[in-house]
């Protein structure tokens, strides 16, 4: 072959080689940096290659100085013969700087750092291969964690050596301190977490992927009757949890795993304590890389919540109903006293005129029963009304709640049976709030039954009690709303009971009036058109004596003929103060009328009346401010001030007296107890000029 063709060739095969090498280096320098292979093998594998090889000592260089790691080799006479690029910038050092040097010296020259005596320790002693890690401080000051390789070498040649691979792996020691010291936080964290979650009244459980139980808390296991141990690893459906209920919890947990995102749900279940309404939050938990790999439940126990709010509802609705009825039962009596004012005005016949006065009285008789209804249920409810006791025979009570029911109960033709006990029963009462009890219950009785029924009250002693129970024939009670019946509002029928009048606030009344005299009520029924009846209980006074009071017969309203009194009316509404000044010069009094507060204190100058009606919302000076001045006038001390005012609470009460005032009345006064309350200034009435 030619000298040049043969040239040629051999560069080829020499450049072949090269390039076969490049490609071997860096794949070896890839596999190093992965891990996939040990430097310290592969340095020493490349380290003892001939040297007289210049592409083998080529290929070495490259590779071992494109690794990461610090390779340092020594021979057989511990001098420095290698040092790469990687211990350049591991020892800040120049290789220049080492190579030659003996191992001592580099070691006391500190040119390995501080801290890294095993390393030159174990190249000046190794006979075979030694490996350890420990912390390197650099001539910057900076300290680093170091893993050391070292390994002895033998060449084909017969000499010696020792290789040291260093590798820098304080990123490596922090990274497992962070994960050691997360997972430490992790661990208390959890620790604490349990621990409170084990002290919470709220159901807290964790779930995986699969649904199944990671963790749950005392709760949880009080309310579902299931031991805590028996939930881990285990889904609801393994724990016997209903499959509808299993289902719903399945469906939210897949949308929390799926979407990533909170749910929330409500679902009811028999606990051991009774049926129970939980409202639970499912929050999904993420690991550092952002996946979803559990799902924390918190359940609230909301039964009573949803209790209030369905009573809340219901009173409501009740409330609703009632304020309806009272605007209907108000308005029905408004109808007739309209018709009847217009026929007394239009018709010349006596007849007829009386019987629409008649018609207005019984019209005005059911307002005021209405409104005295509201105005009691509201005293009662508030505490503002104190009973008047004292020992009183029940047969009087049980006459007079008779007596006042009966016009009622003969309307309809219903047979009254009184049964009583022969001897005479004595309670500690307040006998005109008993009667109104027991006016209440027969008047229910009456209304509720169709004509021609029965109602049948009885009075039995036992023990220390008397029971009266008050039954009738009429149309019953639904078993449903026996617990009701005595809650203000409530109507069994509320068509009947408009049909009939009333605002279904009488029981409600009865109830609070019987516990307030230590007594207890309850209603009995078989059903509707079974009739009802209800059972008064109430305690007996320890000594059956005589009592100490009787209620006084009523005084006469004359007061002796001849006798009347002189009567100031003040009144701003001249309908009132007229209508009412013309009344009473009916009944004989001697009369003046007055429109404001400064023209009463005027009038009681020059009119010297023994009795004031004084309303209190009077224009100029109010009533009480006019009372006031009036009583400080000559002689004001002794007259009877008699406050006339449609406010009737316990407060407007009080003020009335502190101003001065006798007596309050509440519009429209009953002209019986106005006549009784005037009746003794006509027996000490004298003249006046």
């Amino acid at each position: 072959m030619p000298i040049k063709e043969l040239a040629q060739q051999t560069l080829l095969d020499e450049n072949a080689q090269l390039r076969a090498r490049l490609e071997e280096a860096e794949e070896t320098i890839r596999a190093i940096r992965s891990g996939e292979v040990d430097a310290l093998v592969v340095g020493t594998q490349l380290y003892t290659l001939e040297s007289a090889d210049a592409a083998s000592n080529r290929f070495r260089g490259n590779v071992l100085d494109q690794i990461n790691d610090a390779v340092i080799a020594v021979d057989d006479e511990y001098r420095v013969t290698y040092f790469n690029a990687a211990a350049e910038r591991l020892y800040d050092v120049a290789a220049s700087a080492v190579l030659g040097c003996p191992l001592e010296e580099v070691y006391r020259e500190r040119w390995l750092g501080e801290n890294d005596e095993d390393t030159a320790d174990a190249m000046l002693r190794t006979s075979g291969s030694w490996r350890g890690e420990n912390i390197h401080i650099k001539k910057s000051g900076e300290e680093i964690y170091v893993e050391t390789s070292v390994s002895r070498l033998l060449h084909s040649n017969g000499t010696s050596g020792i290789l040291a691979v260093i590798r820098d792996s304080t990123a490596r020691k922090r990274a497992e301190q962070s994960l050691l010291d997360i997972s430490m936080t992790q661990q208390r964290s959890a620790r604490e977490l349990r621990s409170l979650a084990n002290n919470l009244p709220e159901l807290v459980a964790r779930f995986d992927a699969d649904h199944r139980y990671l963790f749950v808390n005392k709760a949880v296991a009080s309310a579902t009757g299931i031991d805590v141990r028996a939930f881990h690893g285990h889904t609801n459906g393994e724990l016997g949890i209903i499959p509808a209920l299993c289902a719903l919890w399945d469906d939210h947990l897949t949308l929390v795993f799926r979407s990533e995102t909170e749910s929330k749900f409500e679902f009811e279940y028999e606990t051991p304590a009774g049926r129970r309404t939980f409202y639970t939050y499912l929050i999904p938990e993420k690991d550092l890389t952002g996946s979803v790999v559990s799902c924390l439940c918190v359940g609230h126990d909301i039964t009573e919540r949803k209790r209030a709010e369905a009573a809340a509802h219901e009173t409501s609705r009740r409330k609703d109903e009632f304020l309806a009825t009272l605007a209907h039962e108000l308005r029905n009596p408004l109808a007739p006293i309209r018709n009847a004012i217009e026929i007394m005005r239009l018709s010349p016949v006596r007849e007829v005129r009386i019987q629409a006065r008649n018609m207005i009285e019984r019209q005005l008789t059911q307002m005021v029963r209405l409104v005295d209804d509201l105005l009691d249920v509201s005293r009662i409810t508030l505490g503002r009304v104190e009973l008047r006791k004292q020992r009183t025979y029940l047969a009087t009570v049980i006459q007079n709640a008779v007596e006042t029911s009966r016009p009622l109960i003969e309307a309809s033709s219903h047979e009254l049976t009184v049964n009583l006990p022969a001897s005479p029963v004595v309670v500690d009462a307040d006998s005109t709030r008993l009667a109104q009890v027991f006016v209440n219950l027969l008047n229910n009785a009456a209304k509720y039954t169709p004509a021609n029924g029965r109602i049948i009250l009885t009075a039995v002693t036992e023990g220390s009690d008397v029971c009266i129970s008050v039954r009738d024939t009429g149309i019953g009670i639904p078993q449903e709303m026996l617990p009701l019946v005595f809650e203000l509002f409530t109507q069994v029928d509320r068509a009947l009971d408009r049909a009939q009048g009333g605002l279904g606030i009488g029981l409600t009344l009865v109830k609070r009036l019987v516990e307030m005299h230590g007594g207890t009520v309850e209603a009995r029924s078989e059903g509707e058109g079974r009739g009802s009846e209800f059972v008064v209980r109430l305690p007996l006074v320890a000594t059956a004596t005589t009592p100490t009071f009787q209620a006084a017969q009523d005084a006469d309203p004359d007061g002796g003929p001849g006798n009347r009194c002189r009567v100031l009316v003040v009144d701003d509404n001249r309908d009132a103060n007229d209508s009412l000044t013309a009344l009473l010069r009916l009944q004989g009094h001697i009369t003046a009328a007055a429109y404001d507060g400064l023209e009463a204190i005027s009038a009681t100058e020059h009119f010297h009346p023994e009795a004031i009606l004084l309303d209190i919302g009077l224009p100029k000076l109010n009533g009480y401010e006019a009372a006031r001045q009036i009583r400080k006038q000559p002689g004001g001390e002794r007259l009877m001030l008699i406050a006339l005012t449609g406010w009737g609470q316990e407060e407007d009460r009080r003020r009335s007296r502190d101003a001065g005032f006798d007596h309050h009345l509440v519009k429209p006064a009953d002209p019986l107890e106005l006549e009784r309350i005037l009746a003794p200034l006509r027996r000490n009435s004298v003249a006046h000029p």
